[in-house]
């Protein structure tokens, strides 16, 4: 399935900035904003990616992705560079297809400027073009920020996952936020 998100206004001081489906000559840069990204955000519990052993990986990880139907890796890209990231990942089962899990994060330098809601709207326009009933994600019950920006979005918590990750060496709570999508 084809997906373009149309291109964003500048949303603050600078560069327009595009959401679209990530692309196999997306794959440099995508593992330099994924290695910045997991060097950034303690909360975002990202994994880093070798840049030399990494690049066939995550080609391969792309086109499975795009094949799958239910499965989405969306960018950001501003002044020609990647600075945020959108993924969704659904069910393998029949029963679970419809309902996928996202993950989203941006670079430090560029929060607060309306990316992160650009890739939110991206990501819901990708899953209802799919066929996607449900988005539903956790997040650390601190990262108040974030919960901000999924509540902007239409989620809302339907509970607490009782310290379900350690940060800092101590187990913290995540809330189960969702959304469903209708109509």
């Amino acid at each position: 399935m084809a997906f373009a998100a149309p291109s964003v206004a500048p949303l603050a001081a600078g560069p327009r900035v595009s959401v679209r489906l990530a692309t196999e000559g997306d794959v440099p840069g995508l593992i330099k904003l994924i290695n910045q990204l997991a060097g950034e955000a303690k909360l975002l519990f990202v994994v880093p990616v070798d840049p030399e052993t990494g690049v066939e990986d995550l080609r391969q990880f792309l086109q499975m992705t795009a094949a799958s139907g239910n499965n989405a890796v969306l960018v950001a890209a501003r002044g020609g560079a990647l600075v945020g990231l959108a993924t969704a990942t659904g069910g393998v089962h029949a029963a679970k297809r419809a309902a996928v899990e996202v993950g989203i994060g941006v670079l430090e330098a560029h929060q607060g400027c309306g990316i992160g809601r650009a890739l939110m709207a991206g990501l819901e326009d990708w899953a209802r073009r799919a066929g996607i009933h449900r988005l539903q994600l956790p997040v650390v019950v601190t990262n108040a920020s974030a919960i901000a920006l999924y509540e902007k979005s239409g989620f809302t918590v339907e509970g607490t996952l009782r310290e379900s990750v350690r940060v800092d060496g101590r187990y913290v709570d995540q809330y189960m936020m969702a959304k469903l999508l209708r109509g």
